[in-house]
């Protein structure tokens, strides 16, 4: 993941946009203090500096398995695990008004909802922000659960399922092709005859 990140996030100081071993010490103090306390200093791969004033009390922290980000002191920090992500969309921000907005879908368990990142004060820095996580949802369907993750040696036939139907949904998968693999998937469920 941190050369996905490398990858597609730019260090573009100009846009708040700052990628390891180039991030502002001053700036990443100030990112975990505020809104990132779990975070340690040197799993940190990205940072987003929200702020017009450049300390980095707003934005968002990139590791390799997650993200934490905050809009403003008055909401709460959020933190993502790139493999709860579903759904990225950058939109534009208020007709006219300039600025954007980076919409995630996060499913956690049973659950399901939406956050919002706002890059009403970079907006440049969006597209690369949604870029890097529409590759890191699709690297998460790609590449299943690891082995260590792996309860067992059997296909999780409910994880590749969810996995087909996200990509369907995104419509990176056709009707017809999601049917052939679920038909090859569901003649693994019958018994070999012997």
């Amino acid at each position: 993941m941190e050369d996905l990140i490398q990858n597609r996030i730019p260090h573009a100081p100009q846009m708040g946009l700052f990628v390891r071993p180039d991030i502002p010490e001053n700036r990443l103090s100030n990112a975990i203090r505020d809104y990132a306390q779990h975070v340690q200093a040197g799993d940190v791969v990205a940072l987003y500096d929200a702020t017009l004033s450049g300390n980095g009390k707003d934005g968002a922290v990139f590791t390799t398995d997650r993200f934490v980000f905050q809009n403003t002191d008055l909401e709460a920090p959020q933190t993502v695990r790139y493999r709860d992500l579903i759904e990225v969309d950058s939109k534009r921000r208020w007709l006219g008004l300039g600025g954007k907005k980076v919409e995630l879908t996060i499913n956690r368990g049973r659950a399901t909802f939406d956050l919002v990142m706002d890059f009403s004060g970079q907006p440049d820095a969006a597209d690369y922000v949604a870029d890097f996580l529409h590759e890191a949802v699709i690297r998460d369907v790609q590449l299943g659960s690891t082995p260590a993750e792996s309860s067992s040696s059997r296909t999780n036939r409910t994880a590749v399922r969810d996995a087909l139907a996200r990509l369907r949904e995104r419509g990176d998968l056709t009707d017809e092709d999601m049917q052939r693999m679920l038909d090859v998937l569901d003649a693994g469920d019958e018994p070999s005859a012997s």
